[in-house]
């Protein structure tokens, strides 16, 4: 597809987990596969030097995050993306906005098909799945095309932080000001006071704060 959301990387493995608030090894799984399985992510074609973390990846990602959330098994969902694929007639189907309606039907009646056990943890029942999904898919703004937009990254509330690939490249910024999280983060790791920082890009302190607690994991 020759959309930059789906071909440009924008950040690398590491970068994403910290703004998902994902184990790094989780991410890494979910992008490159498991032993027994494929990747779940749509990330770039392995290039040297290039980040492999997509626009789309990373909305796949925090949407996978919230399945895992509502107890179904990264590990089990290959099979039931097939199912939703052919339930929605469309590869991105952890980005499609039908997931948190239709697709959470199809999640449950498949795992309790032979080729689905063991996709849903015991106990999670169908709407807190639905709920959860729900919650998440609000964090998407979508296009006229059908395909995420734009994410606002839940975790780093109450600032909000929002990707786009019609600003600033695709890298987190805050909304408002536009200022890449990123930079935030470089001047409180070069050692500026969290006031002095806010000052310079004119945030409110507990952006900048969330930016030394997401990114360079320490207080400010």
């Amino acid at each position: 597809m020759d959309d930059d959301r789906f071909t440009e990387g924008i950040l690398n493995f590491a970068q994403a987990a910290r703004h998902l608030r994902v184990p790094e090894q989780t991410f890494h799984r979910w992008a490159r596969g498991y032993v027994r399985g494929g990747p779940l992510l749509h990330v770039a074609e392995r290039r040297r030097d290039a980040l492999p973390v997509t626009f789309i990846a990373l909305a796949e990602a925090h949407v996978l995050e919230a399945l895992r959330t509502a107890g179904v098994v990264p590990q089990r969902i290959r099979p039931a993306l097939k199912a939703l694929q052919k339930e929605f007639g469309r590869q991105y189907v952890l980005v499609a906005p039908e997931l948190a309606t239709d697709g959470v039907d199809v999640l449950w009646d498949f795992h309790k098909s032979k080729a689905g056990q063991g996709l849903i943890v015991g106990g999670t029942n169908q709407h807190v799945i639905r709920e959860i999904v729900a919650d998440h898919m609000e964090y998407i703004a979508f296009g006229a095309d059908g395909f995420p937009r734009q994410l606002t990254l839940a975790n780093w509330q109450p600032a909000k932080v929002i990707v786009n690939m019609d600003r600033s490249f695709g890298q987190p910024i805050f909304e408002g000001t536009g200022t890449r999280v990123a930079d935030v983060a470089g001047m409180m790791k070069a050692g500026e006071s969290a006031e002095t920082v806010a000052d310079e890009f004119g945030l409110p302190i507990s952006s900048v704060r969330a930016a030394a607690r997401i990114l360079l994991g320490v207080a400010a």
